[in-house]
């Protein structure tokens, strides 16, 4: 009974988490994202196109016959390259932010009120921050500008070989797709240096506070300096006396 009463205990810990419930909306989120991406990245592969009258398979549209085929098949490929560097970046940045940033409904969310709070965290984790918000501000409008010129040389090449309507359906969803997630990036990385925007949790939420379990970890490691600073100072002080009194009673046999 108080093992399944532990088990039951840890479970509901672990469920008011804050940490832990959002480190799950990342992962289902992501594996929802992976998906979408891919399809809106190969635009030339998944769109339904025209060979002979009938539609071609994956591995016929694979088939580059010209020079501007090849083309939009190569970008094809760089945007979900790219679009996975994005997503390795997002991951870590939201794994960090959760780990050391709390969100703080009653602490205001202002870029000099946040970048003050930080002031609690140590100089390590604070430019780890900064440093990932920094990579994923610049891939994100890299790849923001990446994914709208795949989508016009993808656009050119497949209504070369435009089948019917399911083409032009086809290609306007997948597009739609990552629409909405690209305008969800360029709001995050269009921000000041201490807005740090969740890329997976809903309802646009700011992390704009310390993690309290690493405002202990820095209190900890305070007290354990201020602690061994003071067993050298008492040391010293003690080595000190020390030589004192042995200077003087070397003194005092000499006159003798």
């Amino acid at each position: 009974m108080k093992s399944i009463e532990l088990i039951n205990s840890t479970i509901k810990n672990k469920l008011n988490d804050q940490d832990f419930n959002q480190k799950l909306s990342v992962f289902v989120s992501l594996m929802l994202e992976l998906y979408r991406v891919v399809i809106s990245s190969l635009l030339i592969l998944f769109v339904p196109q025209s060979c002979d009258d009938r539609v071609c398979s994956y591995s016929e549209n694979l088939e580059a016959d010209n020079k501007k085929y090849e083309a939009g098949l190569a970008l094809n490929f760089i945007t979900l390259f790219s679009f996975i560097v994005l997503y390795f970046i997002e991951v870590k940045r939201e794994n960090k932010m959760i780990e050391y940033l709390e969100v703080n409904k009653n602490l205001a969310n202002d870029n000099e009120t946040v970048g003050k709070t930080l002031e609690k965290l140590d100089n390590i984790r604070k430019n780890k921050i900064w440093n990932l918000d920094y990579y994923y501000q610049k891939c994100g409008k890299a790849i923001i500008v990446l994914f709208t010129c795949n989508t016009i040389l993808s656009g050119i090449v497949v209504y070369d070989y435009y089948l019917d309507s399911k083409t032009t359906i086809t290609f306007i969803t997948n597009v739609l797709f990552m629409i909405t997630k690209l305008k969800d990036v360029n709001s995050i990385v269009n921000t000041d240096k201490n807005i740090f925007y969740s890329a997976y949790l809903k309802s646009r939420v700011q992390f704009n506070d310390v993690d309290p379990n690493k405002i202990m970890m820095l209190e900890n490691v305070s007290c354990e300096l201020n602690y061994n600073q003071n067993d050298i100072e008492n040391n010293i002080e003690n080595d000190i006396e020390n030589d004192i009194e042995n200077d003087i009673e070397k003194d005092i046999e000499n006159d003798k």
